[in-house]
């Protein structure tokens, strides 16, 4: 990162999840030490939230030196271009912007933040490429570049799967010959075609539309549905036991995951930590509607309905979403 800094609005790019998540950390700790009293203002940016983090651009700050905006995006699309540039035009001396992307960054945002801002563009970092070298490393089998490729192609920036992964093609697979791209193939095929990941994901961040699309996909593959409900409740589980304001060190994540879960995490600590920025944004009582939403689909998928499994499911999908997103917009209220 550059040294010394003096810019109000700061980009930084990663493609790597775990590098990215220490570029924004290093920024807004040295815009802390710049500004002494800074509101911060965190939240994953979607249709839903950007405008309203936008706005506190323009607000006065009330009991600090400044706002600090922070934004977290999977990719900035030219629409949000846009609205980033005009939030930054008329932004208030005293605040500032952090844009966050795994992915490059439009051309017209690009030349804006170059000449009024600065950009961290970095290259892919090693800590989750070592991590999934660490458990190839630890595996009875051996496996070639062409299988290791594939199989974190399948998984993704989720790299939580990759351990139970292992476990499943150590107990099918020989260890007596090197594994190749065609040996691990066809245990891919429900990875791909599940995106354990990305259901939970959009949920969390209260994309009803995309969660419900997501959902009609996988209504075509044929996948049972107690397994996708399980999927989502897996991440409910995590999020409940990860929901303390107070776990701010790995340990203490790792420590409350195990508790909370009955297991310890097979997740990276990077990982964790995503998931309890996630969890902070809800409630006690956000978490007893959402379990009782999914104990109530779990028995009517199992019998107890007379509608089908998958209508439940997108039932269950709609209103958990609804909550999520109604917490994070409490979430900016209450920062304003």
């Amino acid at each position: 990162m550059t040294d010394g800094f003096d810019a109000r609005f700061i980009a930084v790019v990663s493609e790597d999840e775990v590098e990215l998540l220490d570029l924004t950390h290093e920024t807004v700790e040295k815009l802390r030490s710049k500004v002494s009293a800074l509101e911060t203002v965190d939240v994953v940016a979607n249709e839903e939230t950007l405008v309203p983090a936008l706005s506190q651009l323009a607000q006065t700050p009330m009991f600090a030196d400044g706002i600090l905006v922070v934004l977290r995006f999977a990719k900035v699309s030219d629409a949000e271009a846009k609205v980033l540039i005009e939030a930054m035009e008329n932004s208030l001396t005293s605040n500032y912007l952090l844009i966050s992307s795994s992915k490059s960054l439009p051309k017209t945002l690009q030349g804006y933040l170059k000449d009024k801002g600065q950009i961290e563009v970095s290259k892919i970092g090693k800590r989750g490429s070592d991590y999934a070298e660490s458990c190839f490393s630890r595996s009875s089998l051996v496996f070639s570049k062409d299988a290791k490729t594939v199989i974190l192609e399948a998984l993704g920036e989720d790299l939580s799967m990759l351990p139970s992964l292992l476990l499943t093609l150590e107990s099918a697979i020989s260890g007596e010959t090197e594994v190749s791209r065609d040996d691990v193939q066809p245990f891919l095929h429900e990875i791909e075609d599940l995106a354990p990941w990305a259901l939970p994901d959009l949920i969390v961040s209260g994309k009803t539309k995309e969660a419900i699309e997501l959902l009609r996909k996988l209504e075509k593959t044929q996948i049972a549905f107690p397994i996708v409900l399980t999927v989502v409740q897996k991440r409910f589980v995590e999020l409940a036991a990860l929901s303390s304001l107070g776990l701010r060190s790995a340990q203490d994540r790792v420590s409350a995951y195990q508790r909370g879960t009955g297991s310890a995490p097979k997740a990276p600590p990077f990982v964790l930590e995503r998931i309890w920025r996630e969890a902070v944004n809800l409630d006690l009582q956000s978490f007893q509607k959402i379990f009782t939403i999914l104990g109530e689909t779990e028995r009517s998928i199992r019998g107890g309905s007379s509608l089908e499994p998958y209508v439940l499911l997108e039932l269950a999908v709609a209103r958990l979403a609804a909550i999520c997103l109604s917490r994070q917009r409490r979430a900016i209220s209450r920062r304003r």
